[in-house]
C-alpha cells in the first residue's frame, strides 16, 4: 500500500456502509466535518479501516485528521 490514493475507494465504501449515503464526489482534499460526518460515524469508519489493515491509530493521532487524507496518511503510516 505504498500510494495513499489507493485507499480513498476503501474510505468511500467504509463511509457509505457506515452513514449509509453516498460518498461519490470525496476526494483526498475534502474535509470529514464537512461531508457531514459526525465523530460517530468517523469512529466506526476509523475502526473498520483498522480492523481491514489489523492496525491500530493512536486516540493521540485521531484529533490530527481533519480530511480524507489526513486519515488515509495515517492508516498508510500503521500499514508500511
Amino acid at each position: 500500500m505504498s500510494d495513499t490514493k489507493d485507499l480513498l475507494p476503501l474510505f468511500k465504501s467504509v463511509a457509505e456502509r457506515v452513514d449509509r449515503r453516498s460518498f461519490e464526489t470525496v476526494t483526498r482534499e475534502s474535509v470529514i466535518t464537512d461531508l457531514g460526518i459526525d465523530s460517530l460515524s468517523m469512529m466506526q469508519i476509523v475502526g473498520e479501516m483498522e480492523t481491514e489493515f489489523s492496525i491500530q491509530i493512536p486516540d493521540e493521532d485521531l484529533v490530527e485528521i481533519v480530511t480524507v487524507g489526513d486519515l488515509c496518511s495515517k492508516v498508510e503510516r500503521r500499514v508500511g
